[in-house]
């Protein structure tokens, strides 16, 4: 009699539920799986079959027919080996489900019958105790904290398994993991006050950080400005638990333990990354550096020495805040909510805008600084500070008014204060638009966002012309 477990596929990095249908029927005995299988799924059998005999089993000498549903949605991995050894144990009459609900499982099997985690494991799980379903998960599992419909059973071996279906409970007590409540983070690496002599990018990733816009900073070698980049990130609010749950599937996507950390993520790629690597992609649709940084940071140091065609892949997910790509027929989209902050020196010595005229490059060296990036690409960037080495020894200049906690509590608040008002996305009446700067719809909607985010900084509920010529000029070139 054919029976059913529910499963998932991982589609990017989105579980999609998919039904594993088997039937063992008499007939010569063979095991065929249909439904769309890669490589790894169909070589499941040889693996199922070990397991299944080490768990104490009886593999049936019959006719297997195993259907992975939706017959159009490619599988791949080795996440449903859990499901079809429950399937044909259930098929054949060796088990009975007496659980409450849907029986559901994902886990990768051993020949020895243990049951191991996959890649994914996370967003594969979540739609399936969203709708409700027991599931069958590897031990060890962290799920985020919060009630679900479902129930999740955790096993360590097939035999474990087959016990938990059979008699409708969990084989053994085994404790549920969940992840760490931690509802605030001290931490520093990076000390904002330490940074001398650039009041105004200190104030610039202030700002960045407060309202989540991209900024671009360039200068000679030297003058701080990958210090103030990493600074940003340690300003940057913590995550609230739903973002936390967000960052922890993307990085279960990837093969990596989710660690439900409450400070944003930090990605910062070799300048020799490409397109694929950066946005995503790839034969198998893998998210790129800009979904692994999603609600934090994601640094481009030296931006000029990126390749050309992965800077202008950035045009798109810079404004949607989301990744879409297709791929030979299939559609994914990956979440792409990072901030991203640049860091450039204006030609390859880094001397071309400064005072002593020092600049010994050839055209070919100018053309791999940051001044020679596309006007698209620049326009993504609201902030665009220019840092020049102070003319005043370091040491004896003023250390900076903020630390980098206070910073953070400010960065907070503005954020809070924003998401209370979403009304406030121009700046108030009385405030006239410049008519010879020259600023097409993209720059001066920047200008505005940014001029209502210095003015939520200082403490003023109303946009000024002094809010508005700030924000004019962090935006940098036509200044």
């Amino acid at each position: 009699m054919p029976t059913s477990v529910a499963s998932t596929a991982l589609v990017g990095i989105e579980g999609v539920p998919v039904e594993v249908e088997v039937d063992v029927a008499p007939g010569i005995p063979a095991t065929r799986i249909v439904g769309l299988p890669d490589t790894a799924v169909g070589e499941a059998r040889e693996r199922i079959r070990s397991a299944i005999r080490a768990a104490g089993y009886t593999w049936p000498a019959r006719r297997i027919t195993i259907n992975l549903a939706p017959a159009d949605l490619r599988k791949s991995g080795g996440s449903f080996d859990l499901a079809i050894a429950l399937g044909i144990l259930l098929s054949s009459g060796q088990i009975q489900h007496r659980g409450r609900g849907t029986l559901a499982a994902i886990g990768e099997l051993a020949l020895d019958g243990r049951v191991r985690t996959v890649p994914g494991a996370l967003p594969l799980a979540l739609p399936l105790l969203s709708l409700g379903h027991r599931v069958l998960l590897p031990q060890g599992l962290a799920l985020p904290s919060g009630g679900f419909d479902g129930e999740a059973v955790y096993i360590r071996t097939l035999a474990d398994a087959a016990v938990a279906v059979d008699r409708g409970t969990k084989a053994e007590p085994y404790d549920v993991p969940r992840a760490g409540l931690a509802s605030h983070s001290v931490d520093v690496t990076v000390e904002l006050s330490s940074i001398r002599g650039q009041p105004i990018a200190s104030r610039a990733i202030l700002i960045a950080a407060c309202g989540r816009f991209p900024i671009l900073l360039e200068g000679p070698p030297g003058v701080g400005k990958s210090m103030l980049a990493h600074a940003l990130h340690e300003i940057l609010p913590d995550l609230v638990p739903g973002e936390r749950s967000e960052v922890a599937a993307i990085a279960s996507a990837g093969g990596h333990e989710p660690d439900y950390s409450i400070r944003p993520p930090l990605r910062a790629p070799h300048h020799d990354i490409t397109v694929a690597g950066l946005i995503g992609g790839g034969p198998r649709m893998r998210p790129g550096e800009l979904t692994w940084a999603h609600r934090g940071l994601l640094l481009l140091d030296e931006i000029g020495e990126f390749r050309r065609d992965a800077l202008e892949a950035l045009r798109e997910p810079l404004e949607r805040g989301s990744v879409d790509l297709v791929r030979a027929g299939r559609s994914v989209r990956f979440p792409a909510d990072a901030l991203v902050a640049a860091t450039g020196n204006p030609c390859g010595c880094g001397e071309l805008e400064q005072p002593s005229g020092t600049c010994r490059c050839l055209p070919s060296a100018r053309r791999r600084g940051s001044l020679s990036l596309s006007a698209p690409i620049r326009d993504r960037f609201p902030l665009r500070v220019r840092l020049g080495r102070p003319r005043t020894p370091l040491a004896a200049l003023p250390c900076g008014e903020l630390s980098t906690l206070e910073a953070r509590e400010r960065a907070t608040s503005v954020r809070a204060a924003l998401s209370q008002h979403p009304a406030r996305l121009g700046v108030a009446a009385g405030v006239t638009r410049p008519v010879s700067e020259g600023y097409g719809v993209r720059a001066w909607s920047q200008i505005e966002r940014v001029a209502l985010v210095v003015a939520l900084l200082d403490g003023r509920d109303v946009v000024g012309d002094a809010d508005v010529a700030e924000a004019i000029h962090l935006h940098g070139d036509r200044w």
